[in-house]
């Protein structure tokens, strides 16, 4: 399935610059100006998926076509199982969702545990925040973590 030594694919990226711009156009006549960027996207990344598999180089600018309007009718396909509601969506508030559970849940762990976790999960640190607060390396807060993380679930299980 690869492809015949004497039709060479061009570098993929050298495509997308070729006929980025009108496979844009041509999302945005198949999905609308909303979704026309997440279908191209979508649609290159499907190409780039496929094209090592290729078995010539003969219309390719066509079969770039053929893969987006693949991804715009999907698209089509994944809002109508989308349920539309005339409500607003709720604002989601700290009120609303601080009901105790999580310190319940983490109050079995050590200090330093529940304060790993809160970091990571309440205040949405990455490794190196973490490491800030508590003073230690960023391995030594991935660890820290982890650890938490896995003696959680065993407590759980």
């Amino acid at each position: 399935m690869a492809a015949r030594s004497n039709d060479v694919l061009p570098p993929f990226w050298t495509l997308v610059q070729t006929h980025g711009d009108e496979l844009l156009v041509h999302a945005r006549r198949m999905a609308g100006d909303g979704a026309a960027e997440d279908v191209l996207q979508d649609a290159l990344l499907r190409a780039l998926r496929a094209y090592p598999k290729l078995r010539h180089a003969d219309h390719l600018r066509a079969w770039l076509y053929r893969v987006t309007t693949s991804a715009a009718m999907d698209h089509h396909r994944a809002r109508k199982r989308e349920v539309v509601t005339d409500e607003p969506p709720v604002q989601a508030t700290l009120d609303a969702y601080d009901d105790g559970a999580f310190e319940s849940l983490i109050e079995p762990l050590n200090e330093t545990a529940r304060t790993a976790l809160r970091l990571r999960f309440v205040d949405d640190l990455d490794y190196e925040g973490i490491a800030t607060e508590l003073g230690c390396s960023t391995l030594a807060a991935r660890q820290r973590v982890s650890t938490a993380v896995r003696t959680l679930r065993e407590s759980i299980a």
